[in-house]
C-alpha cells in the first residue's frame, strides 16, 4: 500500500474511533483537575486500538508521541485543557473527540484551493516552528508579525509546507486565501462593549479573524468608525481588536493585553500595533 493511501487511512481510522468509541463515556471526561490528567484521559483513549503506540513524555505533562507504523505525531493538550477551564459550558467529550480529529487531519496529504487560508502569527511562532523542523510558508505582513499559510480543516489547521501545493507561489496563495476569506465577511461580527475599541471576530470560523486585516474590504466596512489611523491588539488567535489612536485608547488596549496574557490561552502577540498609512508597525512601549 502506498504512504499516501496509509495516511488518509489512519486519518480516517482515528476519525472513526473518535466518533465511537467516545460516545457513553461523559462521565468519564468531565472534569480534569490538570494537565496531565487530560492527557492521560487522551493516552488512555488511543492505548484501546492496536495498531497504535502511545507514549507520554517524560518532562512535559501535556504531550505524547503517537506512532503507527512509520509515521508518528507529537501531540499536545495545552490548549485544549485551557479551552476547557475557560468554556465550561462545552461538553468535553466533544472536545476531546475534535482533538483527535485534528491529529488525524494534519497527517492528510494534499489541499485543494478552497481549504487554503492565511493567517497571522507573530515572528516568535514562525521562528519555533522552523526550528521544529517545520515547512512554513510564510511572508512578512509588518513589524513582527508575519503571514502563515495553512490548510483549515473541520477540526485543525496545519501549515502549509511546499510539497502540499505544488506549483504555487506565495502571491498565486494569498490571492487564494484572500478569496476564500473574502466569503467569511457575511459572518463578521462586531461587539463595541469595549470601549473606545470593537472587537471583530468571523462567527464560526474565528481563527480568521486576524486575517481581516489583510483584506480592503473589511477596511471599507469600518471606515465609518475608523477613518484614519488605527490602533491594533492581537493578543487571541481568534480575535481582533481595533482602537481609535489616541492615548486613553492605547491604555485600554494595554490592559486587555494583558488580562489576555494572564489567561494563558490561544495567544497570538503581547504588543501593540498600528495601522498608520496603510502599514502596520509596532506602538512603543
Amino acid at each position: 500500500m502506498m504512504r499516501f493511501e496509509r495516511r488518509r487511512l489512519m486519518a480516517a481510522g482515528i476519525m472513526s474511533f473518535g466518533l465511537t468509541w467516545l460516545f457513553g463515556r461523559k462521565a468519564e471526561a468531565r472534569s480534569f483537575s490538570n494537565v496531565a490528567a487530560l492527557r492521560d484521559h487522551v493516552v488512555k483513549l488511543l492505548r484501546t486500538q492496536e495498531d497504535f503506540k502511545v507514549t507520554p513524555d517524560r518532562n512535559d505533562p501535556a504531550k505524547f508521541q503517537l506512532a503507527i507504523d512509520d509515521w508518528s505525531v507529537v501531540g499536545d493538550v495545552t490548549n485544549l485543557f485551557n479551552y476547557m477551564k475557560g468554556n465550561p459550558q462545552e461538553d468535553p467529550d466533544f472536545l476531546v473527540r475534535r482533538f483527535l480529529n485534528s491529529l488525524a487531519e494534519g497527517q492528510l496529504e494534499g489541499v485543494d484551493d478552497a481549504h487554503i487560508v492565511a493567517v497571522i502569527r507573530a515572528q516568535p511562532y514562525i521562528d519555533a516552528a522552523l526550528k521544529a523542523g517545520g515547512e512554513l510558508l510564510h511572508e512578512p505582513l509588518g513589524a513582527d508579525l508575519q503571514i502563515l499559510y495553512m490548510a483549515d480543516r473541520q477540526d485543525s489547521m496545519a501549515p502549509l509546507s511546499p510539497k502540499d501545493v505544488p506549483g504555487k507561489d506565495l502571491a498565486s496563495l494569498r490571492a487564494i486565501a484572500m478569496n476564500n476569506e473574502r466569503r467569511w465577511l457575511s459572518q463578521l461580527v462586531s461587539d463595541e462593549s469595549l470601549k473606545p475599541g470593537m472587537l471583530y471576530y468571523v462567527e464560526d470560523n474565528p481563527m480568521l479573524s486576524p486575517t481581516l486585516l489583510l483584506l480592503d474590504d473589511f477596511w471599507k466596512m469600518v471606515a465609518q468608525r475608523f477613518p484614519g489611523d488605527v490602533i491594533i491588539a492581537l493578543p487571541r488567535k481568534d480575535q481582533l481588536f481595533l482602537f481609535d489612536d489616541e492615548e486613553e485608547a492605547r491604555q485600554r488596549a494595554r490592559q486587555l493585553i494583558e488580562v489576555t496574557f494572564a489567561e494563558d490561552y490561544n495567544l497570538l502577540s503581547s504588543r501593540l500595533y498600528a495601522r498608520r498609512n496603510g502599514k502596520i508597525t509596532v506602538v512603543p512601549d
